[in-house]
């Protein structure tokens, strides 16, 4: 293998990491947080590129408006689906609320597949063609893709650092407790939402330029995120994190030597890491909710 193949292989790896991390980020969020399994996370990522599209191609905005316009109208989506179909059932415990997103999610594909068709969407690109370094070629727009992912994720690490922040910890490490010491538990719910959601809106917004919008896409994705989970550790953000873009890249070099078996060589890995720590690398086995 070639230095300029080892370099593509891994910015692609990187590329694809950063999107695992951020979805695989808000997925944990909710579960942690709010002990909900988001079955509609990928899909909340799928609309985020195809409104990337619409805003850039159908509405001729500048790409930075799309990002906003993503992460925002996914965070209120995220918001709306809290209160419209999550906050009352959510006494019923976690399967109850499970079966619900998995609901949420067949609505979103079935309105998608009637508004977008089956056709792929493709989105300019932000910044166009790529530079050398020796014999390494590295393109614009996946360094773009995996920079905005970094910064998104250093902006996420501070905000858990806030007033909010620091609430929603102390709601996904003792919902009870928390309760006592005045935190309103609707708020921080509504909150973590619109956070997970969000990232998962603005990661689709992001990788729309490099790989375009199509309706599997957050199918995709979820499935990978759900090996990340895996992998980091159930309820873990910094095992979520780490996963996301160790996925991403054994992922691409898979590819690289057994083409679309690439997700057989992930299961095993992900099979032999489960025997030795089932909790994931920095995470701990989570009981039955309700039991």
């Amino acid at each position: 293998m070639s230095v300029s193949l080892f370099f593509q292989i891994l910015a692609n790896g990187l590329m694809a990491g950063g999107m695992y991390a951020l979805v695989a980020s808000g997925l944990t969020l909710t579960l942690g947080v709010m002990k909900i399994f988001n079955f509609a996370q990928g899909h909340f990522y799928m609309l985020g590129a195809f409104l990337t599209f619409a805003v850039t191609v159908a509405l001729g905005l500048p790409y930075p408006v799309a990002l906003l316009a993503a992460l925002l109208s996914m965070a209120l989506l995220g918001v709306l689906f809290y209160f419209g179909l999550i906050h009352r059932p959510m006494a019923q415990g976690f399967f109850t609320t499970m079966l619900i997103t998995v609901f949420f999610a067949q609505i979103i594909s079935q309105v998608s597949l009637l508004t977008f068709a089956e056709q792929q969407k493709a989105v300019p690109a932000v910044v166009p063609g790529s530079f050398s370094i020796g014999e390494v070629t590295f393109i614009y727009g996946k360094l773009l893709v995996i920079g905005c992912a970094i910064v998104i994720m250093l902006a996420l690490y501070y905000f858990m650092k806030t007033k909010i922040g620091t609430a929603m910890k102390a709601a996904a490490e003792n919902r009870e407790v928390a309760s006592l010491q005045g935190i309103n538990a609707t708020q921080i719910f509504w909150v973590t939402m619109a956070v997970g959601c969000g990232l998962s809106g603005i990661g689709g917004a992001i990788i729309a330029p490099v790989l375009g919008c199509q309706l599997v896409m957050g199918q995709n994705i979820f499935m990978r995120c759900l090996l990340v989970l895996m992998v980091g550790g159930m309820g873990s953000m910094s095992g979520a994190l780490i996963a996301g873009f160790l996925v991403g890249i054994v992922e691409s070099f898979a590819f690289q030597f057994v083409g679309s078996l690439n997700l057989i060589v992930i299961l095993v890995c992900v099979g032999i890491l489960m025997y030795f720590r089932p909790g994931g690398l920095l995470g701990q086995p989570l009981p039955v909710p309700g039991e």
